[in-house]
């Protein structure tokens, strides 16, 4: 039994004739008939009846034709993936990323890529840096964001960005009146802080050291949309990611620059040992955009915001 036979036997149940199937397959009817004897006696099984000119099928060649159908559904869609996989390397992306990146960022550039790509399935998955660094190295992501690398990390790393900490207060702080905020400005102040885990908050607590300033670390939080969360509740003050903070701005909460740069790295991982896969290298591209148009946003919001101010 070879697929010839099976695709003969189909266009005769579809069509209703040998002659109508020759023609769907651009074969002549003699060969079509040939399939069918050949398919039968392979089988063992009597597919049609022949009543003069016309074939009539069997309760077999029904219940066939049946199982027939199931494979030539697979195969449609073996098809539908070799498709995908010749477009952009495979119909499925998973992306692991923090939450800075995946409540944020990563939605957004999500949303355009599938605009552009509507036949890929994309699965996002949202944790601390250690998880997404292993979820990418034992590839069950086929691209990670995170914040943090360690040093027994085995994935292909690139810096995505590096971008400044935005000082966030209530919008009725005494220093929301200030254009940008210092170390000096914060002492004493209720300071809602990351967690320890990361190089993020080691360097946070450095530029305080080196200033003298001392704060009031009564806050503790594992993700800076929390933080931020915490500071529109009139908690304290924080410093955060500008992309992440700008979803939290409004009559509660107000966003200034700060100085001396507290820096937030954002990384891209990608599964070891493994060439790049176009899919992931084609999101990749839709990422850095939506993350440059973003943060452009941010500026020139707070720059407006500055303006009114000082108007």
């Amino acid at each position: 039994m070879n697929l010839k036979q099976i695709e003969a036997f189909r266009a005769v149940m579809v069509a209703g004739s040998m002659t109508a199937a020759a023609k769907a397959l651009f074969t002549s009817q003699p060969n079509v008939s040939r399939l069918i004897s050949q398919l039968e006696g392979d089988t063992g099984l009597t597919l049609f009846q022949r009543t003069g000119a016309r074939l009539v099928p069997t309760t077999e060649g029904t219940a066939f034709f049946r199982e027939v159908e199931r494979a030539y559904v697979g195969l449609q869609g073996l098809a539908t993936a070799a498709a995908q996989i010749r477009n952009l390397g495979s119909g499925r992306l998973r992306i692991a990323a923090v939450p800075s990146a995946g409540l944020a960022l990563v939605p957004r550039a999500i949303s355009r890529f599938q605009s552009q790509h509507p036949g890929v399935t994309v699965s996002l998955h949202v944790n601390t840096s250690a998880t997404v660094n292993h979820w990418t190295a034992s590839q069950f992501c086929d691209l990670g964001v995170a914040v943090y690398i360690g040093e027994s990390s085995s994935c292909q790393v690139e810096l995505l960005s590096e971008v400044a900490a935005v000082c966030v207060l209530p919008a009725k702080h005494r220093l929301a009146k200030k254009a940008s905020i210092t170390p000096a400005d914060l002492s004493g102040e209720s300071f809602i802080s990351l967690c320890h885990g990361d190089g993020t908050r080691s360097q946070m607590d450095e530029v305080f050291v080196r200033a003298g300033v001392e704060r009031v670390l009564a806050i503790e939080a594992q993700y800076s949309a929390i933080c931020c969360e915490m500071v529109r509740c009139g908690m304290g003050v924080t410093l955060s990611h500008p992309i992440v903070a700008r979803d939290f701005v409004g009559p509660d909460v107000a966003i200034r620059p700060f100085s001396p740069a507290v820096i937030f790295p954002t990384y891209l991982l990608f599964p070891p040992h493994r060439p790049r896969e176009r899919l992931a290298a084609a999101f990749v591209e839709v990422l850095r955009e939506m993350h440059d148009e973003i943060l452009a946003g941010t500026k020139a919001a707070q720059g407006r915001a500055a303006r009114r101010r000082s108007a």
